[in-house]
């Protein structure tokens, strides 16, 4: 199975698509509080107002509505982009409870391989037939919002040129096999500045 888009819910749709230009993304649609965004490498965003900010994977095919911890899960067929943007789209992140018992059930339900995993930061990484993929990250009590994750090739260099926009970083930190900058959209949804490092297997 393929992830095809990201579904985006914001209570601020046109403050969104600014500020996801500015990270890159290159609006094709916007009309009626609804917006496609495509990044150079990775799925489109299909943002649509909301009242709260939410993020649903939409995979082709079909299949089961929301995985072991109850993260939203959609089917829908790839629609084509006439412009494509810079961005690259790591993924959408979902917190889960048990990452191995997690990682078997996309693999299993969805068909998705297993790329990457670290049992410090408890991240693993599944990728489609298209190298498209999804994070699921441990959370114990699923506090943790399920974010979008773009990877970087310099964190530290995007945080000051994101700074020129007046937009800064809620964290930044890193992890064994790189450094991630922590952003919130003007409409919630928490967004993570991936770098990954030469030694990390991608």
């Amino acid at each position: 199975m393929s992830l095809v888009a990201l579904s985006l819910t914001s209570p601020d749709v046109s403050a969104d698509v600014g500020f996801f230009q500015v990270l890159g993304f290159s609006l094709c649609d916007l009309e009626n509080d609804r917006a496609r965004l495509i990044p150079a490498v990775g799925p489109e965003l299909r943002l649509e107002r909301g009242d709260l900010p939410g993020l649903t994977a939409i995979f082709d095919g079909m299949g089961p509505t929301q995985d072991l911890e109850g993260n939203p899960l959609a089917y829908d067929r790839p629609t084509p982009a006439a412009k494509h943007g810079q961005a690259i789209v790591l993924g959408p992140v979902y917190p889960v409870v048990d990452l191995p018992s997690s990682v078997s059930w996309y693999e299993k339900q969805l068909g998705l391989e297993e790329v990457f995993r670290d049992d410090v930061t408890q991240w693993a990484e599944l990728q489609d037939a298209g190298e498209r993929r999804l994070v699921v990250a441990f959370s114990p009590d699923l506090d943790t919002p399920r974010m979008l994750a773009l990877q970087v090739r310099d964190a530290a260099a995007e945080v000051e040129r994101l700074r020129e926009y007046d937009l800064e970083p809620v964290w930044t930190r890193g992890v064994p096999w790189g450094r991630m900058a922590a952003y919130a959209a003007p409409g919630g949804l928490p967004l993570l500045l991936v770098e990954r490092s030469s030694s990390s297997n991608d």
